[in-house]
């Protein structure tokens, strides 16, 4: 869990044709589960988001917790739930076996005995998910969902306005960027931001596919536009955001 002197940002960007992107960190269960140990979170936008897609990104907040307190819920009953539904086995085998005096055969009391504890299982498991442990969980996490506040980033901003330019011109345009991006002072009220927002960027362009052609790009030239133009079209990378992470990772941050 993060401790309450931590900070997570939540990124409102908004993209060429007005769609609206949110860049968070809320996929992981314990970070979304932090809200709860009163860490900071703070909403920045560049252009004002629009009321409905603060209310859909609200609501896939709320779905994130009722997911993850569901596999929180899994996680920490597993035991009880498992022991219980292994004692119900047990007792039905032998009940079968041994009080019944009719010629079961032990397939047919195996059978019986696996769908008990199978049942017993899911119907604690059911229980579980509508305890008022689970509930006053998910109630918490959604309180402090609804205390996010967005506010007005000069960074964010600027982000915006390079990530929409890259939008309007034709992809070929964009590999002089991609593969010596131009450096850029980031002043030091917006260097968080920034560190924040690059730790987002680098989570979505993180995978094997990307590592890859990261170590290529330096041995890139601006001739070789045809080997990034194809690795892009057949790994369907999102190139107008990948130029635009290209800029702020490799941009100068002053000490």
């Amino acid at each position: 869990m993060s401790s309450k002197n931590e900070r997570i940002v939540i990124f409102h960007i908004y993209r060429n044709d007005g769609t609206s992107l949110f860049l968070h960190p809320f996929d992981d269960r314990n970070t979304l589960f932090s809200l709860e140990d009163g860490v900071k979170v703070e909403g920045l936008f560049g252009r004002e988001p629009r009321v409905e897609s603060l209310t859909m990104f609200r609501n896939k907040l709320y779905r994130l917790i009722e997911t993850g307190v569901k596999e929180w819920i899994v996680d920490t009953k597993f035991i009880p739930r498992f022991i219980l539904s292994s004692a119900v086995f047990l007792l039905v085998y032998f009940f079968t076996s041994l009080v019944i005096r009719d010629p079961i055969p032990i397939v047919d009391e195996l059978l019986i005995s696996i769908a008990a504890s199978v049942f017993v299982y899911f119907f604690l498991s059911k229980r579980d998910q509508n305890s008022e442990k689970a509930s006053g969980k998910r109630l918490k996490l959604r309180i402090h969902v609804d205390r996010i506040v967005f506010n007005e980033s000069s960074f964010v901003k600027k982000f915006e306005e390079i990530l929409n330019y890259n939008e309007s011109v034709e992809a070929w345009e964009l590999i002089p960027s991609i593969i010596s991006p131009e450096s850029e002072l980031i002043p030091e009220t917006e260097r968080e931001d920034a560190q924040i927002l690059l730790s987002y960027l680098e989570r979505m362009f993180s995978g094997k596919v990307y590592r890859k052609q990261e170590k290529k790009l330096s041995r890139y030239k601006k001739e070789d536009k045809k080997k990034l133009l194809s690795w892009a079209k057949a790994n369907k990378v999102d190139l107008s955001l990948y130029a635009a992470y290209r800029n702020i990772k490799l941009i100068s941050l002053p000490d």
